[in-house]
């Protein structure tokens, strides 16, 4: 969003709303007509599955569903090990994503799958973002995904029952009738009052980027979770393939999230103030400079990707103000990042799924302004037992032994604690690249075709290395770092902002065996590299890009802007002597 600093720091302020969603427990609401909160009716528990399609249904979970949920459903599968968050343990009935009151059991019927009336058709089509869940929507037919829940709800949930009148109640959100209030500049202000009121600051943080109480939270399981981050609603759970629509937002906050510290607020607030909380919550979603959302690409359900990074020219110097008009004219790109699994040690869980980069240059320099979400300012204590050339470095990988105990998701939040950290690389020999090869993605091919790698570290440190593959150590670039500058690194409310210089070069008085030319009008080969240093980020252990292309836009000719008033001019003379011959054509007739 291209709203100020100010700007941004008010809306977070407002962002409350994700933390009131958790910083409190779930609250069961009353059978009784009377407590039915505003916007719920009482509702009837559907039927038992038939014998026939629970048989079925088995099939399909031990085809498809015990890897990850268990041969018990105890969320303890062979894969579970390795996600976070963990896969749902079925066995206690609790489910996230849900119509129904706080601490009721989701919508469920084996013949109804109606939208907004069955929630675990639902999670089973759509997913679950920012999770492992994916959407089994054209993988299992609608048959299958009703019968593998018979099964799920019938046999692998222990502690309640579905069916059971004595236990159980349905108390339904009735989202359907529901019309969202316009999201006014007065609904959203007032949402943002209420989210400071209902203290949900305290999780979500003063911008809404999940910073607030990022490393203290653990569900019903006793695993580390971490509040919501509102600027990325695509990744909002129960949100996919629809990510902008505010009734996400709304109904999430009228049920609570059961097993997490995320509370229903139905009891405590009206449907009115629930519609302005959710405005403003959706307000602060990434999009578009003229404000529009983000194109969703239906493979990923993320925001679609441009490959072509621009940098635009500008005269002079090059601001360091990101408020300046030429960084706030220039497009930022969405550099979409993956945990690097490819070789040890390995980055199973990456918490940084994104970057946002912008770029300018002039006669000398190309800047990178580097933005990226961070829950916390990670640095490490002391001096790294190894040097910043060295590759092969002993860290942590996220290689769990079976069972919860060493798990992925139990071991979250405790890693050793390293730099936070990014990287730019480009090829140093890409004009003699026939296309469309490229070096190695991860730290280059060889000798003959290195890379020049730029990192900065949270430390203040700024590095220039030669890479000449993914398992040999850097070649340190003393005489080029000499020519790289920091001009800014800020981490503020969840975010880092990095503002890196480097030269762009000239074919005079550089070597192009050793340096990256930065050549206007073509596209240059660029990879991304960002190390989260509490989630014990090192060496290899990282988030990477794939190649993405740095394009120097050539400057508007000045003609461009001196022509269309020759044109324009040329126009009116002609119009004119026109009229005038026509005039005087007339004056000699008449006489």
């Amino acid at each position: 969003m291209n709203t100020s600093m100010g700007k941004k720091a008010g809306i977070v302020l407002a962002s409350a709303f994700g933390l009131a969603l958790f910083s409190a427990g779930p609250l069961v609401l009353s059978a009784t007509a009377e407590e039915v909160p505003q916007g719920f009716k009482k509702g009837e528990l559907a039927p038992e599955p038939a014998a026939d399609m629970i048989e079925a249904g088995k099939r399909v979970y031990f085809t498809k569903c015990v890897w990850c949920h268990g041969v018990d459903g105890a969320g303890d599968g062979p894969g579970a090990d390795r996600l976070w968050p963990r896969p749902r343990n079925f066995n206690q009935g609790t489910f996230k994503i849900r119509h129904t009151a706080s601490g009721e059991l989701p919508l469920f019927d084996a013949k109804k799958p109606t939208p907004g009336q069955n929630d675990l058709f639902e999670t089973v089509t759509h997913g679950l973002p920012g999770s492992a869940m994916p959407s089994w929507e054209g993988i299992l037919t609608e048959e299958q995904r009703l019968q593998v829940l018979a099964f799920v709800t019938t046999q692998l949930v222990k502690d309640r029952k579905f069916t059971d009148k004595q236990s159980e109640a349905q108390t339904i959100l009735q989202l359907a009738d529901l019309k969202p209030k316009e999201a006014t500049e007065e609904s959203k202000k007032r949402g943002s009052e209420l989210i400071v009121e209902k203290k949900c600051v305290e999780c979500h943080g003063m911008e809404g980027r999940g910073d607030g109480n990022a490393f203290n939270l653990k569900d019903d399981w006793g695993f580390s979770i971490q509040p919501a981050n509102w600027h990325k609603c695509w990744n909002f759970r129960g949100s996919r393939q629809d990510p902008y629509n505010v009734k996400n937002i709304f109904r999430t906050f009228s049920t609570g999230v059961n097993g997490t510290p995320m509370p229903s607020f139905a009891d405590n607030t009206s449907i009115d103030e629930r519609w302005d909380i959710a405005n403003f919550v959706n307000s602060l979603c990434e999009r578009d400079p003229e404000g529009n959302p983000l194109s969703i690409d239906p493979q990923t359900d993320k925001p679609k990707v441009n490959f072509v990074l621009p940098s635009n020219p500008v005269e002079g110097e090059i601001p360091t103000d990101m408020e300046n008009e030429a960084w706030q004219k220039t497009q930022k790109r969405l550099i979409a990042m993956g945990g690097q699994i490819t070789h040890k040690p390995r980055n199973f869980v990456n918490r940084i799924d994104d970057l946002w980069v912008r770029s300018l240059y002039n006669e000398k320099s190309i800047v990178y302004l580097i933005e990226w979400d961070d829950r916390t300012k990670s640095m490490a204590e002391g001096k790294l037992p190894w040097a910043p050339t060295q590759v092969n470095i002993d860290v942590k990988e996220q290689d769990p032994k079976t069972g919860e105990e060493g798990s992925i998701a139990a071991h979250q939040n405790n890693y050793t604690v390293y730099n936070d950290a990014v990287a730019i690389e480009t090829p140093v020999k890409w004009q003699d690249l026939p296309a469309p090869i490229k070096p190695r993605y991860l730290f280059g091919s060889n000798e003959q075709y290195p890379v020049d790698i730029v990192k900065w570290e949270a430390d203040g440190s700024l590095r220039a290395f030669k890479g000449t593959g993914w398992d040999k150590d850097f070649e340190e670039r003393d005489n080029y770092e000499e020519n790289l500058k920091v001009l800014k690194s800020e981490w503020k409310n969840g975010r880092w902002y990095v503002m890196i210089q480097r030269p762009v070069g000239n074919k005079k008085d550089q070597d192009y065996d050793e340096d990256t030319l930065f050549e206007m009008g073509k596209y240059i080969p660029t990879v991304f590299f960002a190390w989260d240093g509490h989630n014990g980020d090192a060496g290899r252990k990282m988030a990477v890009s794939a190649f993405y292309y740095t394009f120097m836009q050539p400057p508007t000719p000045q003609e461009v802007y001196i022509y269309p008033f020759v044109i324009a001019g040329g126009i009116v003379l002609l119009e004119a002597w026109v009229l005038t011959r026509r005039a005087n054509k007339r004056k000699g007739k008449t006489l």
